[in-house]
Formats: C-alpha cells, structure tokens, sequence
C-alpha cells in the first residue's frame, strides 16, 4: 500500500475532477477510511468516461489495494461473542441502580 501523502493527493484530485465534471461532492476523508465508498466513488467516477478521472482511479486501484479480496474467518463473529449492538441493546436486569442500568446499554 502507498504512502498516505500519495492517496490523499489521488484522493483530493479524484475529489476536484468528480466536482468539476460529475457534479458529485465527496468524502475524502471517508474514502480513506471505507473501501466499499472508495469502490463505489471509483466506479461512478469510470461512469464519466473522462480518460484523466480513470487513470487516476487506476493508480489509486493499486495505491489503496482496492481489488484485494477481503477475508473474514467465519468462526470470527462467532468466537468473539456479540457484537457491540447486540451488548448495547441487550437489557441488564441484574443493575437496580439508574447510573448501573445505563451504563453499557442504550437508554
């Protein structure tokens, strides 16, 4: 994976180009954190059919490892217990005490 000055400059140019020619504002910031929105970023912006908006989506492909497959073990979710909604909304009866009921759990 590239350095993060390298994606955020293919990030920031792909952001300029999707505003200029695709009427389309983006989240730099989110597409650096969430591949699935920098998927689908890269896939409306190859919509355009703009040859500089595609290069650099290209390089940002390969910068960001955006074709790697993702794996997840199956066993994962289910060694690791409830994921954190199912904690939150499961009730504490055991708590008698208002600050203890709440703590841990939506109110």
């Amino acid at each position: 994976m590239e350095s993060d000055s390298v994606i955020y400059g293919l990030l920031g140019r792909i952001h300029l180009l999707m505003r200029r020619i695709g009427n389309r504002i983006t989240d730099v910031e989110y597409m650096r954190a969430n591949k699935d929105y920098t998927r689908e970023i890269v896939r409306l912006a190859l919509a355009t059919g703009n040859g500089e908006l595609a290069e650099l989506c290209e390089r940002l492909r390969v910068a960001m490892e955006l074709d790697a497959p993702v794996e997840e073990p199956a066993d994962a979710a289910v060694k690791s217990g409830p994921g954190l909604f199912d904690r939150l909304r499961a009730a504490r009866p055991q708590a008698t005490h208002p600050t203890e009921r709440y703590v841990g759990s939506l109110r």
